[in-house]
């Protein structure tokens, strides 16, 4: 008998990936976690002063039942997570102490310095555990949404070790929840309007579709009191979601009919009543922010501030939601009860925020330009400061030149620094975008495209604060999905061996540039004393750190 040729049997991708999704899930994770704790896990208690030491310090805050102080963020999602990590460890013996009122004098330098050391690595190891929640959620989602194992797989290999996660697993951030909820959240709605590829691909459609959307709505309002930068993703998810819509069969969208929309608009309108009252508070409370806030602008009707800008987000969220239902051919049942489960989601996050009241933080989730505007003026106060309003030229000056620069990036040469490694990944997605686009496929090609135009946009915006390495938390998934959605539509690369070698090795060259700053970093330490003038004034309940003394 003629054995079969080489090309038919399978690859080592293809016997990878036939393993049990959870034991994948675990490998990956497992895999992370060792990156970590070989580079960077053990580094002093100092080196990621900002925001290590103050995020830690607010844990702490917590545990003694004392009132939020930073507000930047607001931060407030990361507080609540940390204040209970840190409560377990303690109750289990793996951390010395949990609240503010339990530190050693600060006249022990010995025990102080033993101790913070202790409560950030205790938040080091949060982080691992975050960024590879992030990761395995991202690609068990992504598996659902575009039906390869393969590619799933490869996906999320890349997101675990791109420069976004890499960063963010070696700290403390509040970028860390803020991306994961909202990115997950975005796959969450894609996976609602776009039932699963596949045998039983109709069950999307009814009860399963709506609580995706419900835990969409809930990851972003998550995602908007932990970090307010969220929202301009979450802004592109009514966009996604008549991107990537498809058109439901009549007998598969029964499933969703009149009295399941009233139950679920009930249940939203209770939650979004007490959500709006908290979101009037912060209104209200515009002018007794930390931070004093500049008006955003004006428009014929009025000032935007005040409720203005905010009731255009969520005209554009209903005119997305409407504009879907006509272009998918929604039925209105189902229509009203897929906004209203957004909705309820959407409430239920923003209810979060009574779980440790702070007024505070209802301004800055409330006044959300004014709030990042803030600290985008005190990076660029020359440009900004003199404006008078958010908007205004010196704004759009440097958001030109944010664009300049992400585009500049793009191609090396004009821009040779901060070249994240995942840029590989963004030029195999454009490839591909052209390649689907010349065989007719126009449709998969703008989603790709619009995927990345929105990652793009995203690292134009943050640099008007400076963008960091940290905030492609926010960028990297959206060019992996860009390009996992060009590969599942290309199975054929994945199948011959010459190619397949290609973006495995691609694959691979992202996973060892992940580790090349780490361990340049750990090379390089930063002077501790550089941070001594602002300690005091995020930390005031904490005697001074040895070395600013």
């Amino acid at each position: 008998m003629t054995p079969a040729p080489s090309a038919a049997r399978p690859s080592l991708l293809d016997r990878v990936a036939a393993a049990p999704w959870w034991l994948l899930c675990a490998g990956l994770a497992a895999a992370m976690a060792l990156s970590v704790l070989l580079v960077g896990f053990r580094l002093p208690y100092w080196v990621h002063s900002d925001q290590d030491l103050v995020l830690a310090y607010h844990g702490l805050l917590f545990g003694d039942g004392l009132p939020q102080e930073y507000f930047d963020h607001p931060g407030y999602g990361y507080f609540l997570v940390i204040d209970v990590w840190y409560r377990l460890l303690h109750a289990v013996g793996l951390l010395p102490v949990a609240s503010l009122s339990a530190l050693p004098p600060g006249s022990d330098v010995a025990a102080t310095e033993a101790v913070w050391q202790s409560l950030v690595q205790a938040g080091r190891a949060l982080s691992i555990l975050l960024t590879a929640a992030f990761a395995v959620s991202y690609a068990t989602l992504l598996r659902g949404l575009v039906g390869d194992r393969r590619v799933a797989l490869l996906a999320g290999i890349l997101l675990a070790f791109g420069v976004g996660l890499t960063a963010q697993g070696r700290q403390m951030r509040t970028d860390l929840l803020s991306a994961g909820f909202v990115v997950l959240g975005l796959l969450l709605v894609l996976r609602a309007v776009r039932p699963a590829w596949g045998p039983g691909a109709g069950r999307g459609c009814g009860g399963w579709s709506l609580l995706q959307l419900a835990l969409g709505g809930l990851l972003v309002g998550l995602a908007m009191v932990t970090k307010v930068q969220a929202v301009f993703l979450a802004m592109g998810l009514p966009v996604a979601a008549i991107l990537f819509g498809r058109r439901v069969e009549p007998d598969r969208a029964s499933g969703t009919g009149w009295g399941l929309a009233a139950l679920v608009g009930l249940a939203a309108a209770a939650a979004a009543v007490p959500a709006f009252g908290l979101i009037q508070a912060g209104l209200a409370g515009w002018g007794r922010a930390v931070y004093p806030y500049t008006p955003v602008g004006s428009w014929p009707g009025g000032g935007l501030s005040g409720g203005g800008y905010q009731s255009i987000v969520a005209g554009w969220v209903l005119v997305g939601i409407l504009v879907h239902t006509v272009v998918h051919r929604v039925p209105a049942s189902r229509a009203v009860a897929g906004a209203a489960a957004v909705l309820l989601g959407l409430a239920a996050g923003l209810l979060a925020l009574d779980l440790r009241w702070n007024e505070q933080n209802a301004i800055a989730v409330a006044n959300f330009v004014e709030h990042m505007f803030v600290f985008s003026s005190w990076r660029h106060g020359a440009a900004l400061n003199g404006q008078g309003s958010v908007v205004g030229q010196g704004t759009l000056g440097l958001l030109l030149a944010g664009i300049g620069r992400t585009l500049a990036i793009r191609t090396i040469v004009l821009h040779p620094d901060n070249i994240p490694q995942t840029i590989i990944v963004e030029w195999f997605a454009i490839a591909g975008a052209v390649a689907l686009w010349r065989r007719g496929e126009r449709l998969a090609a703008m989603q790709a495209l619009f995927l990345l135009l929105v990652a793009w946009g995203l690292e134009a915006l943050f640099s008007l604060r400076g963008f960091q390495r940290a905030y492609a938390a926010y960028t990297d998934p959206l060019a992996i999905l860009s390009a996992a959605w060009v590969l599942a539509r290309m199975p054929g690369l994945l199948d011959r061996t010459r190619p397949r070698r290609w973006i495995l090795g691609g694959v691979a060259l992202v996973v060892v540039a992940a580790h090349a700053w780490p361990i340049i970093e750990t090379r390089k330490l930063p002077n501790p004393v550089t941070h001594c003038e602002w300690i005091p004034i995020y930390m005031p309940k904490v005697a001074p750190f040895p070395f600013c003394r």
